[in-house]
């Protein structure tokens, strides 16, 4: 899925959970949405707000308490204007390749949950997961197993992005609390074909 508001529109219309987007920092010191590094060469954090399409900037809020934000923070160190961007939003999960971005937070004793994202294997992710202060966890999902939900007991396994069916299948199978996917709608319609609640979150 697209990060533009209107693909989070369109999926939420199309039944989804929620759904996932990627923060970063401009030089002005405005947050906005972008996935991508670099701008025609350029690294995104070095550009300025007037740089980038309207679109992207200062525009979720009001995605606020409708259905559940995973908001990928690309890059650390911008603890506090983070805070006063989206402290008070609510249904919100924060998350981040930067796991020391996610223990910064979780010190802070914020008021919303933390994910950790992941790309490969961490050794002992329970432990690891727990001295982080994550709740939540976003691995890559070839890398998910049975025995990593059960291990993980209490924190939400949400992997990214399983896009066909069989996935989706072998994932709940095993436990997981549902999924980032980048065809929103196909996942909501297996969803309600199964008989029982698959409880996916696309």
């Amino acid at each position: 899925m697209e990060n533009t508001l209107q693909s989070f529109e369109e999926a939420l219309r199309a039944g989804a959970d929620g759904f996932e987007t990627d923060l970063r920092l401009l030089a002005d010191n405005v947050a906005v949405l972008f996935h991508d590094d670099e701008v025609n060469g350029k690294p995104v954090e070095s550009l300025r707000s007037d740089e980038l399409p309207a679109e992207r900037v200062r525009a979720l809020e009001r995605f606020s308490g409708i259905g559940t934000m995973i908001l990928e923070v690309k890059l650390g160190g911008w603890e506090n204007v983070l805070l006063e961007e989206i402290g008070a939003w609510s249904n919100i999960v924060v998350a981040s390749f930067d796991h020391a971005l996610i223990a910064s937070l979780a010190g802070r004793d914020v008021a919303f949950p933390l994910g950790l994202t992941i790309s490969g294997v961490i050794y002992d992710l329970p432990r690891y997961a727990k001295k982080l202060g994550a709740t939540w966890v976003f691995p890559d999902y070839h890398h998910v197993s049975a025995d990593m939900v059960r291990a993980l007991d209490g924190v939400k396994v949400v992997p990214w992005t399983p896009n066909h069916p069989h996935d989706w299948q072998r994932l709940y199978d095993e436990g997981c609390a549902g999924v980032i996917t980048d065809v929103p709608e196909e996942a909501v319609k297996w969803r309600s074909g199964k008989t029982e609640d698959a409880g996916l979150r696309t």
